[in-house]
Order: C-alpha cells, then structure tokens, then sequence
C-alpha cells in the first residue's frame, strides 16, 4: 500500500479504506492489520527513491543501456531567473502543498510544464529546482537513447521512461524536447518520429498530478503545435537583466575573499547578452587563472573582460573609464591588469569621458 499509493493514489487508497472496512480471511489480529495499513498510508511521501533504483530504470532492449538517469538528491541552489518566472515556479510547487484545497474546488493542479529560452539560460536548473523544491527525484530523459534506429523500438522507449515516471512521485524532464516531439508536417523528418509525437500526444493528456513533467526546448517554433498546446503551463526564460546577473555573480563570489564588490558589479553592467552559464563559465574561468597564477581574482575578471571587449572600441573605453572612475585605479593599475600601454589606457578614457 505504501509504495502504490505514491503511483497511484486514489485507486490504492480506495482499496486500503476497503481492506480496512472489511478485514480479509486469515488475518489473526485484525486491530494490528488495520493499524498497519493506516500508517503505511500516513507514511506516503517519505522514501519516495526506494521507486527510483537503478534496478527499475527502464533499458533499450538491445543493448541493456538505461532509458533514464535518477538524481535522488537533485540541487537547484543558486537559480537565478526573472521574479515573474520565479514566481511561477514557487506557484507550482505552491498548488501541492494546496492539493486538498485545490481538489475541493474542483480545480487540478498543474501536471506539465513547458520551459523553452536559449541555451544557457537555466531550464536544466529550473527543474532541479522544482524537484528540490517538492522534495522528489529528478528523472531525466535520454534522448540519445530513447531514439532507436529500429523501427517502432523509439515509440516504446519513451513510453516506458514515461510508465517509469509515472509510477511514483517524481519531475521527468525531457531535454531538448524539439528532438523528439517536431512538427509532424516537417517533410525532413522520418516516419518514426511522426508516431513519436503521437506517443506524446497521449502521454500529456493523460498525466497524472502524482509526477511533474517538464520539457525544454531551443526552439520552441519546432514544436508540434498539438504537443504546445497540450501542456498546463509554457515559461518562457529569458536572457538575465543586470539585476539577475548582479545576483548570480554575487552568489558565485560568496566565500571568495580576494574579489572585488565593485569588479562584480562592473561585470554584471558589461555582460548585456549573456545567459547564466556563460557568466558562471566566465567566473570559474577567472578563478582557476587566479589559483594558477597566485593572483586576484578581481585582476583576472579585469583581464577577462579587457581581452573580451577587444583591442579598441566603445566597450572597453567604457571598461577602463569605470576602473578610473568608481575602483580609483590609476592609468599605470590598469595598464597593468589589462596588459596594455598606459597612455593606450589614457585615450580610451578620454574617449568614454568624451562620449558622455
């Protein structure tokens, strides 16, 4: 009962209140049996990866290579997205702390989440973070080996991932999601995924509020539009202002005694365009340099972004114009760290200064 009710709780728990009512044959203390069946009720919801072992992955058949990957302690610290993106995120963890309240009302929570944005702008985080959030494993798809080159073999590899989520508390999420569920109009594509998308089709409609489901996608304007159209909610992720960006590079800098506030604030103003995972690369990137190198990090993040505006230029005038003026470097400072000629450094600021 405690395992069942986690896949399928309404059927379970009907037969659990019966077995309770009508105590069967055989039973010797009937008291005890109730009382067993009533706490393995009360109990669902802890435990939830003993569902999710590597022994009940689903494999291909000719190879015995597994469908799925399950990350039992999923971590989505340090998202940072748009406030109204986020707040959408927190509503759907909100609807199953408020299942009864929701049920009683007739209304069903969300089941299907459409997440689409360009790459690096943190769908991948975003559903680590849902199942941090709801406290369940985080199972995700395989694309590479759902997609078999026998024919009808892909069909059933999805459908028995998707079995396989379905059976237990969980948040599937299906990467790159326009791979396997493309617009069945597209004369590029082979029959096999045609019946794919059909597949999915099906499988959306039929989800149930006990698991979470999650696609991402580049390219959303790929997507069949029956398939868009089938999911509860579409969040688009944009490319992060210079208040996210502020915040994700000041959460990387957490512990980091050697930087700069003002260094990352500069970064966060010269990045315009730059998703999440470039600004966490950029970061990582100036970081291994200051170890390396036995130097600061704030030099190496000043270097970075002095090689990264190019030789000459409005960005890099504006680059050495900001050291002057709010980190008070002298030209000769910041010659040095960008690794240019001081009176290089003196025009580009004249430049920026003239430029207003």
């Amino acid at each position: 009962v405690r395992v069942g009710a986690r896949g399928h709780g309404p059927g379970v728990r009907q037969l659990a209140s019966r077995l309770m009512r009508t105590v069967p044959p055989g039973v010797d203390d009937e008291e005890a049996f109730r009382t067993a069946i009533h706490e393995a009720l009360a109990a669902v919801g802890q435990g939830t990866e003993l569902r999710f072992t590597d022994a009940t992955v689903p494999t291909e058949a000719d190879s015995a290579h597994r469908l799925a990957e399950v990350d039992h302690l999923p971590n989505g610290d340090g998202l940072v997205l748009d406030e109204k993106v986020m707040d959408q995120l927190q509503e759907v963890v909100a609807e199953r702390r408020f299942r009864d309240l929701l049920h009683r009302a007739s209304l069903s929570l969300t089941r299907t989440v459409l997440l689409s944005g360009q790459p690096g702008v943190g769908k991948t985080m975003a559903a680590r973070w849902l199942a941090q959030a709801l406290g369940w494993p985080l199972v995700t798809l395989d694309l590479s080996s759902v997609v078999s080159s026998y024919l009808g073999t892909s069909g059933r590899n999805i459908k028995a991932v998707l079995d396989y989520a379905k059976s237990g508390p969980c948040v599937l999420f299906l990467d790159e999601f326009d791979a396997i569920a493309k617009r069945r109009d597209d004369d590029t594509d082979i029959g096999e995924l045609k019946r794919i998308v059909n597949v999915i089709l099906v499988e959306l409609d039929r989800w149930p509020d006990s698991s979470l489901l999650v696609a991402a996608t580049n390219h959303p304007q790929l997507l069949d539009h029956a398939v868009g159209r089938r999911f509860d909610r579409a969040i688009e992720l944009l490319l992060p202002g210079i208040h996210e960006r502020r915040l994700l590079l000041h959460g990387l800098a957490v512990g980091v005694d050697d930087i700069d506030g003002r260094v990352v604030d500069l970064v966060a103003e010269l990045t315009e365009g730059t998703s999440g995972s470039d600004l966490t690369r950029l970061w990582e990137l100036c970081r291994r340099r200051a170890i390396l190198r036995a130097a600061s990090t704030t030099d190496m993040l000043i270097e970075e972004l002095a090689r990264r505006t190019g030789d000459s230029g409005p960005g890099r005038d504006t680059l050495f114009a900001a050291l002057s003026t709010r980190l008070n470097l002298s030209n000769r400072q910041i010659a040095a760290v960008a690794g240019v000629s001081h009176p290089t450094v003196a025009t580009a600021i004249k430049r920026a200064r003239a430029r207003g």
